[in-house]
């Protein structure tokens, strides 16, 4: 039977593996917003760039080689939340899948931890960053220090006060407005 939080699953496991294969083969964008309808037929739905396309070539980072990549996540919140919990594992399982080294941490809801979190991925190795910000400000010396490697971060599910294409190659995330108002239409009918 195909559930919802299955289909929820799917979806992040899609944007995962979209998201860390268009970045390392150099064709990332940073508006791309998936989402499923409700009801029994869930679909993904990705939504045309709404901001600057940025390639990995322009970010002047390295095409990467999934069989022998190291990818850091940075975890932003407490994984008591089913939705950070489907999330981590999601990521991890296709991490696993695909054959990428992943290095795994958890902010636990502070923002300093994040950072120093991100700056010592960096020190391990990661070739590639994926971020579940904490908040959309203050993550500005994990940035920099990614940057300043050229090592690609990707952003998930919490858009960032940042500069697209310069200190981030791409966002992934939801358009909450659009489910909003999908979810307003069903309780409607």
């Amino acid at each position: 039977m195909f559930t919802k939080r299955k289909a929820q699953n799917l979806a992040r496991t899609v944007a995962f593996v979209a998201a860390l294969g268009l970045a390392l083969t150099g064709c990332t964008n940073t508006g791309a917003t998936p989402s499923s309808s409700s009801g029994a037929d869930v679909k993904q739905i990705v939504k045309a760039p709404e901001g600057p396309t940025c390639s990995l070539a322009s970010y002047k980072g390295d095409k990467i080689d999934l069989k022998n990549a190291i990818v850091g996540f940075s975890q932003s919140e407490k994984e008591d939340n089913p939705f950070r919990i489907a999330e981590t594992q999601s990521i991890t399982d296709e991490a696993a899948k695909i054959g990428v080294k992943l290095i795994k941490t958890n902010a636990q809801s502070t923002l300093s931890k994040q950072i120093a979190d991100i700056q010592d991925m960096i020190a391990q190795g990661a070739q590639v960053l994926i971020v579940a910000p904490l908040n959309s400000d203050g993550l500005g010396p994990a940035l920099s220090a990614a940057r300043a490697k050229n090592i690609p971060v990707l952003t998930i599910d919490r858009k960032l006060n940042a500069t697209a294409c310069s200190d981030y190659v791409s966002f992934l995330g939801s358009d909450f407005i659009s489910q909003g108002k999908r979810a307003a239409d069903q309780l409607i009918k």
